[in-house]
């Protein structure tokens, strides 16, 4: 029982020490950014074309990819800290890894997702070039 409440307390501990937004430099999260004005017929500059269009896919991919990030450190240790407290117990030794390794193995397939669609977005933008995570349209 005390095991599940240090591990209850050491979870929500590091959720809020790894995914509180940091004061400093906290922005709000604007899918608009980087677009014709800020944002489509809000400055005036007409509706949105194809490349706003890609920029604000490059930006919701670029969201989603900070959250799975977010996740699996948390899987991550959750996982070890599962395998700190197992006291020797196959089973749960076994299980505290299996939560890791799924972990990493959802980062690796989230990293070679990102990949492929971000490289599909600049192919459509026409640019390859550097920034690679920033959509820069050439026409």
């Amino acid at each position: 029982m005390a095991a599940k409440i240090f591990l209850s307390l050491a979870l929500v501990t590091s959720a809020v020490f790894f995914l509180a937004p940091n004061p400093a430099s906290a922005q709000v999260l604007n899918i608009w950014q980087g677009t014709s004005g800020g944002g489509c017929n809000l400055a005036g500059n007409g509706p949105c074309n194809l490349c706003d269009a890609l920029i604000v896919a490059s930006n919701i991919i670029q969201y989603l990819w900070y959250i799975s990030t977010s996740i699996a450190t948390a899987m991550i240790v959750y996982g070890a800290l599962r395998l700190m407290i197992a006291g020797g117990s196959e089973d749960a030794v076994q299980k505290s890894k299996s939560i890791m390794t799924n972990a990493v193995l959802g980062l690796i397939i989230a990293l070679a997702a990102w990949a492929i669609v971000n490289t599909i977005l600049h192919l459509l933008a026409g640019s390859l070039n550097f920034p690679w995570n920033q959509i820069q349209c050439t026409s």
